[in-house]
């Protein structure tokens, strides 16, 4: 027998849509925690992400400005010593190196480099003072030098001063010896010679008559000179002024080369010697005046004499 009542088929269906929507509303409902849940977990971790983020740009800053504050020193103290730059290059690129080394660290900006950024800002400071400690250290050995420096130039100076003395004490010595060294002709007599046919010598200031030309004189004692073999040049100027010479020998005075007429060596033995020089033309003698001159082995002059043949 068939049941046609409908609001008894209506509660028999409602009953299982109802199932059905609770169902899928529980669903909804831990579907929606589950979505809440993963919101604020991500939240909080974002959170968490952006707090790291500003911990590390802070940190960064914080590093940046001790590296700035550290270069400063170390440019100071650079600025101030440029006279020990050359000293301390070595030193300067270990600096510089390290600088880039952190500003590197630094722009990198993770945490680990941020770490090693901060030890290595301590490794930094060490050799900033190493390298005060170096430039202290080079200053007072530059200020010891300086002070042995201007003893020494002192010493030096004075030294020269002696030097100068003794040099000028010397050449005074030098000259004295020099004019000690120096003969002396005395009682030198010029004259003309012709002989007879006996061999008798006349003197005669005939210009015709004479056959030679004589000159005597007296070394006078030196005892400075040392004794032995000395050469004494004679130099017999005619009335024209040149020298008169057979074969143009010459001998060096002050430095020039002078043509002499007639050499004789001595034996001197530091004491007077005559000496008697005579020279023969091999033609005739012109009138005028005759100069003689004496030189010593050396160059000095040591005499003169003069004759007028008429």
């Amino acid at each position: 027998m068939e049941n046609n009542d409908p609001k008894g088929s209506e509660t028999q269906e409602q009953g299982p849509r109802k199932s059905i929507v609770i169902i899928v509303i529980s669903i909804l409902l831990g579907t929606n925690g589950l979505l809440l849940w993963q919101f604020f977990e991500k939240k909080a971790s974002l959170d968490a992400a952006n707090q790291t983020v500003i911990t590390t740009t802070a940190e960064k800053d914080q590093i940046q400005m001790e590296l700035n504050q550290v270069k400063g020193e170390f440019e100071k103290v650079k600025a101030e010593n440029l006279n020990l730059r050359d000293q301390l290059t070595v030193k300067d690129e270990e600096i510089k190196a390290k600088v880039a080394e952190i500003q590197k660290l630094i722009a990198m900006g993770g945490p680990a480099q941020i770490a090693k950024a901060k030890a290595e800002i301590n490794n930094l400071r060490g050799l900033n003072q190493m390298y005060v400690g170096q430039i202290d250290s080079l200053r007072k050995q530059n200020t010891q030098l300086a002070s042995e420096n201007s003893s020494l130039s002192s010493n030096l100076q004075s030294q020269r001063s002696q030097n100068e003395n003794l040099s000028k004490e010397n050449m005074k010595l030098t000259g004295k010896i020099a004019a000690g060294s120096v003969l002396k002709a005395s009682a030198i007599v010029s004259e003309g010679l012709r002989y007879r046919s006996s061999g008798k010598e006349i003197i005669t200031n005939k210009a015709k008559n004479v056959q030679k030309l004589r000159v005597r004189f007296v070394l006078v004692e030196n005892k400075v000179i040392d004794n032995g073999p000395l050469n004494i040049y004679i130099r017999m100027l005619g009335p024209d002024g040149a020298v008169m010479s057979a074969d143009n020998e010459s001998f060096m005075a002050d430095g020039k080369s002078m043509v002499y007429t007639v050499k004789e060596t001595i034996n001197y033995e530091n004491k007077d010697a005559t000496v008697e020089v005579e020279w023969s033309k091999g033609s005739a003698f012109l009138k005028g005046h005759y100069i003689m001159e004496i030189y010593q082995q050396g160059g000095a002059l040591i005499g003169t004499s003069f004759i007028e043949l008429k």
